[in-house]
């Protein structure tokens, strides 16, 4: 593929654009696995990594990065303030085979913050173009962005997608809401649109999705959407038929889950970070209390096989009964 035809890859791609936000902790290999899964033609995003610990060939890192094939399109979400270790960290990504690069400008974590990362970019638009235009520069890649309103309203919007599209952006994604009301409030739509308008790159928008009706009935004149949160312990929400009632139905995606997590991390980690997973997979189902006080205590990927059998057959003889 050339140069060209690379960075063209969010405006060739069938409209509406769906895909899994980018998540720390949750948006990992296994879990964009699972979410391919159910739907071959969503993107996926990595969990944010640093530039600076590319950079300085942090092997967790690149380990952390690394993606079944099965996973494409794949996006890299980096953060970072540094356009030295941006050039690096575009290399290794190109050189890993991601089909594009993210740059975090939307976290409003205050560690981040903190670090001028993440949504602090907006407050300095200058630094923010420079990182943008040194990986486009530097990469074959299409480059997008995923941001927020702003810091405190949408005032600055469009002026800074303007800059970041002149930059060398190829999409930029909207956090409809803002870092001083970052998740509690309902997004706002209405200045993602009013972007759209003023921009010619893709726009998609992202923020309080609940499901694929949901972000259709709010796509507007956006390109497409992201799905975060709504995801947890729901990789369906991509399919057309939703989350299965019977927790039997289930029991398939769960095991899947659990099996890539083991593979990927090994069954020390794999077992630790799929208990959340598995108690988001089971909310809302009478009885299961006493199943969750055990998953979120699983030690082994024998232990989690054996006690979603019993599950599956406890519930399919409840049904039956």
């Amino acid at each position: 593929m050339s140069q060209s035809d690379s960075k063209s890859f969010w405006d060739t791609l069938p409209r509406p654009i769906i895909g899994l936000a980018p998540m720390d902790g949750y948006s990992d290999s296994a879990f964009r696995r699972v979410c391919k899964s159910v739907n071959p033609t969503i993107v996926t995003y990595t969990e944010f990594t640093s530039a600076d610990g590319l950079h300085h060939g942090a092997e967790p890192l690149i380990k952390k990065l690394r993606f079944d094939p099965s996973e494409q399109p794949v996006i890299a979400q980096i953060f970072g303030k540094n356009t030295e270790t941006f050039v690096t960290a575009a290399k290794i990504c190109e050189d890993m085979g991601f089909t594009g690069i993210d740059i975090n400008m939307g976290c409003p974590s205050k560690k981040v913050v903190k670090s001028e990362h993440g949504v602090a970019l907006r407050r300095n638009p200058k630094l923010a173009f420079e990182l943008i235009n040194a990986l486009a520069t530097a990469t074959s890649l299409p480059i997008s962005i995923k941001t927020r309103l702003g810091w405190d309203d949408a005032s600055d919007l469009i002026e800074f997608g303007l800059g970041a599209q002149n930059a060398g952006a190829n999409m930029i994604c909207v956090h409809a809401r803002t870092y001083k009301e970052p998740y509690n409030v309902p997004a706002q739509w209405e200045p993602v649109y009013a972007m759209k308008e003023a921009l010619s790159i893709p726009i998609l928008g992202n923020g309080g999705i609940e499901s694929m009706s949901d972000g259709i009935s709010k796509l507007g004149n956006l390109d497409g959407f992201l799905i975060g949160q709504a995801t947890f312990g729901n990789p369906w929400i991509f399919s057309d038929t939703g989350r299965p009632n019977q927790l039997k139905d289930r029991v398939g995606i769960m095991r899947q889950h659990a099996t890539y997590l083991v593979e990927s991390k090994g069954e020390l980690v794999g077992c630790r970070e799929i208990r959340k997973h598995l108690l988001c997979y089971t909310k809302g189902f009478d009885g299961a209390k006493a199943y969750r006080n055990r998953l979120c205590r699983v030690e082994s990927l024998d232990e989690i096989y054996a006690l979603l059998n019993e599950m599956e057959q406890l519930y399919t003889e409840i049904n039956a009964s």
